[in-house]
């Protein structure tokens, strides 16, 4: 099993992963030598706190269940910021497209999750609102358990 596809079944299994925060509202983010912007995710608590360190220490680890992590997937996706899936220190990483990581993780969501209401224009506060503008990158598609996932994959299948 690579690392996409271990990454994908603990996460299926536990329907969370573990980001790293600064603040609230504020995580952990990579940039490639493109300029495109990553959000950082691990399956366990214990990855996540492994990567602490350097430009993330103080960072606190936290969990995002899929209910929340379906909703704060399209607003990534209009925002084009995709993720990386348990990024390497040598800071290699394994990219997804936040829309096509949205499309997969919405078969696990209970819609626990309720967004506050927020002030601003983005049409973020509705539950069903549909993800817009386009995966970038080069990225080679692949399929995970019958799922296409699509453009936005760094990885072979």
């Amino acid at each position: 099993m690579n690392k996409l596809e271990e990454f994908i079944a603990v996460i299926a299994e536990t329907r969370k992963v573990w980001l790293l925060q600064a603040m609230e509202g504020m995580f952990a983010m990579l940039e490639d030598d493109n300029g495109n912007s990553y959000i950082p995710v691990w399956e366990s608590e214990a990855l996540a706190q492994k990567s602490a360190v350097e430009d993330w220490e103080g960072y606190n680890v936290t969990e995002m269940g899929f209910s929340e992590m379906v909703v704060w997937l399209k607003e990534l996706s209009r925002d084009e910021i995709d993720i990386a899936v348990s990024p390497e220190k040598d800071g290699e990483i394994t990219a997804i497209a936040s829309a096509n990581f949205g499309k997969w993780a919405k078969q696990y969501d209970d819609h626990s999750y309720v967004e506050e209401e927020d002030d601003d224009d983005d049409d973020d506060d509705e539950r069903e609102t549909k993800p817009q503008g386009k995966s970038k990158g080069n990225s080679k598609g692949g399929v995970v358990d019958g799922f296409d996932y699509g453009e936005g994959w760094e990885h072979e299948f």
